[in-house]
């Protein structure tokens, strides 16, 4: 326990060390989603579609600022330019962060544009909490209380993560691996702690799949299933992707079916019940009525004159693998800046060599499996392989559908794919453990050892290469100044470097406990 207390805080000073260091809008679409918060908190309901203004002039101003706000054609100074920098002063202050702090209130409420999110409530509700909390500070503070939150919630995930390991992996080195790649996908990091709903949707969809295990592995159980009903309907209520988990719960209806044959009738009557509640809930939630109707709101929306409406599934699929492999795979692992900055090449020429060791592990684990015959004990592992790729083929599926009737796609990216994070991560390690475990058998862990701290120098390569593309890295004072600007004055000037310095001992610290627990094992 006091591994994963330490883990636990290298997390969450890692996470925070995102937070502080990237600038304003920086994260997806961060204005958007931050203008629902600010709408829900300012005007006490929720933008629509047909709405006509939904950002306040205080955002507005604050994207002007900071080189955000978008064109005619929906580009805005950092889009194809990952070489743009904002304009910085040579103080603490930005050339125009006064300004902004010093704006009337009503500058809040008054909508000025249409950018604002319309996504389901949970995470905006949330959010207006924290807002109202900090109704007397300025955008800047508003902003870093909120991303907190995000922080906050990305930490239940790394605990569930945690518990997940224990709960399949009877090896600790695997048990604590597991949520130090989730704590340190810096992909996953930057998505998680940003203002943006994927945090609260990764959480619900880690939620449900802690408890599809837990009735696997330990058996059915009235409280499992409830956790798993409530985290359906939350999920709903954060975003719409989530339904797809209605296609990966029949697995576990399957599994106690076949191998709990006494659990059968509670088993039969919970899944009549959770299907019922599920079915009235979809009448209070908008996000449930795919329950009822059982369609996409695409299928019913086409554009005239459409040039993919005779698309067949086939061409659709090779279109999607191509995408996903050219483009979406980077993304993944990695790209930032509005989508224009990549990571250095030899970061993705390691992940493309590290997977393959890893896959090549799951095939010798399947034919172990197999061998064995044991599919009750083992379900779990198919249950992960089943997860990712019952999403995978969920997303493609709505893609299909948007772009035969819209004439293009809807722009799949790489983090669409984090809800079933540690399903995918789970793979990874148990890849390279059955893999090393039977070419070096009692040296796998080490293999495990070494797989954990490439997520950590992952993390800290991106860290440094992000950072040093919105400010001067080479010189530590100029890196000061103009990592202070436009940001909470208690994260301004030495304080910012005492969390980030104090984030790397924290993460050293940590590998060093982790390494010689792994030497007292032995």
């Amino acid at each position: 326990m006091n591994l994963l207390k330490i883990l636990l805080l290298a997390a969450l000073l890692n996470g925070l060390t995102w937070i502080i260091i990237v600038p304003l809008w920086q994260y997806p679409d961060e204005q958007a989603h931050f203008g629902q918060i600010q709408y829900r908190a300012e005007k006490n309901g929720i933008p629509e579609s047909n709405t006509s203004f939904d950002i306040s002039y205080e955002v507005d101003l604050a994207e002007k600022v900071m080189g955000t706000q978008r064109d005619e054609g929906g580009n805005n100074k950092y889009t194809y330019h990952p070489e743009y920098k904002q304009p910085f002063s040579q103080s603490l202050n930005g050339p125009q962060e006064i300004a902004i702090k010093n704006l009337p209130p009503q500058a809040r409420s008054q909508m000025v544009k249409r950018e604002a999110t319309l996504n389901p409530p949970l995470y905006y509700l949330a959010g207006a909490v924290v807002y109202k909390a900090f109704a007397s500070a300025d955008l800047f503070t508003r902003v870093f209380a909120i991303r907190i939150m995000s922080l906050v919630i990305f930490m239940g995930t790394i605990f569930i993560a945690f518990k997940i390991g224990q709960l399949i992996f009877k090896e600790k080195v695997l048990q604590l691996a597991l949520p130090v790649v989730i704590a340190f996908k810096p992909m996953l990091v930057f998505v998680s702690t940003g203002i943006l709903s994927d945090t609260l949707t990764i959480f619900m969809f880690s939620l449900f799949t802690l408890f599809c295990l837990k009735i696997i592995i330990q058996g059915f159980s009235v409280k499992n299933a409830l956790f798993i009903l409530v985290s359906i309907i939350l999920g709903a209520m954060t975003r719409q992707n989530f339904l797809i988990v209605l296609f990966i719960l029949p697995l576990v209806f399957i599994h106690q079916m076949i191998f709990a044959k006494n659990l059968r009738k509670p088993l039969i009557i919970s899944t009549i019940t959770g299907a019922a509640i599920l079915y009235l809930a979809s009448y209070f939630v908008p996000a449930l009525d795919f329950i009822r109707r059982f369609d996409f709101p695409e299928s019913s929306k086409r554009i005239p004159n459409n040039p993919l409406s005779n698309l067949t599934i086939v061409d659709h699929l090779k279109w999607t693998f191509n995408h996903t492999f050219r483009e979406v795979w980077p993304w993944y692992w990695g790209i930032y800046k509005w989508l224009s900055l990549s990571l250095p090449h030899v970061t993705y020429q390691i992940i493309d060599r590290l997977v393959p060791v890893a896959l090549i592990g799951l095939i010798v684990k399947f034919y172990q499996i197999l061998k064995a015959r044991n599919f009750k004990k083992d379900f779990w592992f198919i249950f992960m392989i089943l997860v990712p790729a019952i999403y995978f083929f969920g997303l493609t599926t709505f893609d299909y559908l948007y772009r035969k009737n819209n004439g293009y796609s809807f722009g799949i990216q790489g983090r669409y794919f984090f809800p079933p994070i540690i399903a995918e991560m789970v793979l990874l390690i148990t890849g390279f453990w059955t893999l090393f475990k039977l070419l070096v058998k009692k040296y796998a862990k080490y293999a495990v050892l070494a797989l954990v701290i490439t997520f950590f120098a992952f993390n800290l390569v991106s860290q440094v290469f992000v950072f040093s593309s919105y400010y001067d890295t080479a010189n530590l004072h100029t890196f000061i100044i103009q990592a202070s600007q436009y940001k909470p004055a208690l994260v301004k000037g030495n304080n910012l470097i005492i969390i980030l310095a104090v984030s790397l001992v924290a993460q050293l610290t940590f590998l060093f406990a982790f390494l010689k627990d792994i030497i007292k094992e032995e």
